[in-house]
């Protein structure tokens, strides 16, 4: 049964910009599912959007929907989709809205939970999951009311592999039972044994394949970086990072992880750190960071002081998972600037970035519409501004298409041979000959691991 269909749909997002979506057709039909690849910010999200009809832009071209579609969408961050502060109340928020007498939530809320493997209390708190949690639970709160089409934007860069694998054990169940889905993904290998229909995203037009990245494509900007490294005995025996070991846990709550050994971190390393959703990967960067508050504080050193908000000024830079949450000003280069006047420091280094990352085509655009890709790679050049000694990113390369991938580790290697250190955090390991250590949180414990 056809469920929904495009025929020459094309969107704009103003009369004097380019079309975000141009000439789109596409077919959708029960227990079909569809995967659409591409480069971050050729609109991929945005076709989500107009397909689970909540894109507020006017369309050209015909769209027929069945009388019976019933949509659920994933977005990409799922902290803009919560609503609730637990767990139950989020799923059972929907049922809540359209009438289900309370008698017949539970057992709705509950298998709604099982099926994409939430196995927790319902009063467990929404803001104690990891992100990969929370973008399981959104999926619950969707499946609870039985769509018939399921649209799920970048789950691989949300889920370790773990949460992938029971993902997409859920997903094939829901094909069996003739619901349709879409997938928005830089990594459709990932997904490959469910998907029957693969599109490419570029320019705004949409057509048969999975994209790849000309390799010719890939930014050029080696040459600056020679000229720019340092020898790396200037700076091996700084220590930057250092601790006693400890056990790590919230107040009045039950040991999240144990770091067994002493851990130190110097000046001009890129250190990985690698565990499960949920392991306390953003937490231990918090706590490195001094925005996490703690009545038991921890035997930490971080540049010679103990980690509290506003010590640091331009010295240590912490991009979040969420990008969003960094991004203020109503352009991306102003965006750019905002932390430099903050500090005293000189703004042509904003426009000098945006023009070795090759990004001048972004300046004027608002940071709050662009991709979540391209929010990231904004909001960390924002911080390599700074030129800071430390730099803590959490999961910075979400949403990355090779392109941008490949600008993230130009600015990271640009910072590390001025001596920054950066310690970034991972679902999975990171294959880059940057990387000189990595340490895993696995099982309750933070150990140093073999690369």
């Amino acid at each position: 049964m056809k469920l929904l269909e495009l025929k020459n749909v094309s969107v704009s997002y103003g009369s004097h910009l380019p079309k975000v979506l141009q000439n789109i057709n596409l077919v959708i039909s029960r227990g079909q599912c569809h995967c659409v690849s591409g480069p971050t910010g050729s609109g991929k999200s945005s076709l989500l959007n107009l397909l689970a009809g909540v894109l507020n832009h006017p369309h050209d071209g015909d769209i027929w929907s069945n009388p019976q579609l019933l949509a659920g969408l994933v977005t990409q961050d799922p902290q803009t989709q919560l609503l609730r502060n637990t767990v139950g109340a989020e799923v059972a928020f929907t049922l809540e809205n359209i009438g289900v007498p309370a008698k017949d939530m539970l057992p709705k809320v509950q298998l709604a939970l099982r099926r994409v493997g939430l196995h927790m209390r319902l009063d467990t708190k929404v803001n104690t999951l990891s992100l990969g949690q929370k973008y399981r639970l959104i999926m619950a709160s969707q499946l609870v009311c039985e769509p018939n089409l399921l649209l799920l934007d970048e789950p691989w860069a949300q889920l370790d592999d773990k949460g992938v694998s029971e993902l997409l054990a859920v997903l094939h169940n829901l094909i069996q039972d003739g619901m349709a889905l879409v997938l928005v993904e830089h990594n459709p290998h990932a997904f490959a044994d469910i998907i029957q229909y693969y599109w490419q995203f570029d320019d705004g037009d949409l057509s048969e394949g999975i994209y790849s990245i000309n390799s010719d494509l890939r930014p050029q900007l080696g040459s600056q970086q020679k000229s720019c490294r340092k020898e790396e005995e200037e700076f091996i025996d700084d220590v930057v990072i250092s601790a006693k070991a400890f056990e790590f846990r919230f107040d009045g709550n039950p040991k999240l992880f144990t770091c067994p050994q002493d851990l130190t971190l110097y000046a001009g390393e890129i250190v990985s750190l690698i565990g499960d959703n949920g392991s306390g990967k953003t937490s231990l960067l918090r706590a490195l960071a001094g925005v996490l508050s703690l009545k038991k504080r921890l035997p930490l050193t971080v540049l010679e002081r103990t980690p509290k908000l506003g010590v640091y000024g331009a010295e240590l830079g912490f991009l979040m998972q969420r990008p969003s949450r960094q991004l203020f000003e109503t352009n991306v280069l102003a965006e750019m600037q905002f932390s430099l006047k903050r500090f005293d420091l000189p703004q042509i280094r904003a426009t000098e970035m945006l023009e070795e990352l090759e990004l001048t085509t972004l300046s004027n655009l608002s940071p709050h519409t662009l991709s979540y890709g391209q929010q990231h790679i904004i909001a960390l050049a924002s911080l390599a501004c700074l030129q800071p000694k430390l730099l803590l990113l959490d999961d910075p390369l979400a949403g990355m298409d090779k392109f941008y991938y490949s600008k993230v580790w130009y600015l990271l290697e640009r910072l590390q041979s001025q001596g920054c250190t950066i310690l970034l955090s991972s679902h999975r390991s990171i294959k880059h000959h940057a990387i000189s250590r990595q340490f895993g949180l696995r099982e309750g414990l933070l150990q140093e691991e073999s690369i």
